[in-house]
């Protein structure tokens, strides 16, 4: 009767394991196939302030995609995105940093 018992617990355990990590791929899929099919909304690159032509290195922050020139402004950008995306007019075509005091 307690081998029965351990049985049924291992295996209640095993399904209840078993749906809570498909449910979090699921999840997972959802947020990541959500963020690449986000069209970047700006043209112009918030780290250096080059023109973005066809760039396909790009980052999600604050509710928006942003495409960069490269993988080093990508990497600075990820550091300090509030800085950055200050650096951008409000349509994401102008370069307008801030200056720093």
């Amino acid at each position: 009767m307690k081998k029965l018992m351990v049985i049924l617990m291992v295996f209640c355990l095993g399904f209840a394991f078993t749906t809570d990590i498909s449910a979090q791929t699921k999840d997972k899929k959802a947020v990541s196939s959500k963020v690449s099919e986000s069209k970047p909304f700006n043209t112009v690159c918030p780290v250096s302030g080059e023109k973005i032509d066809g760039s396909s290195v790009t980052y999600a922050y604050g509710g928006k995609t942003y495409a960069l020139c490269c993988k080093s402004c990508l990497k600075k950008f990820k550091k300090d995105p509030a800085k950055y995306s200050s650096n951008l007019s409000e349509d994401g075509k102008k370069f307008t940093k801030q200056k720093t005091k």
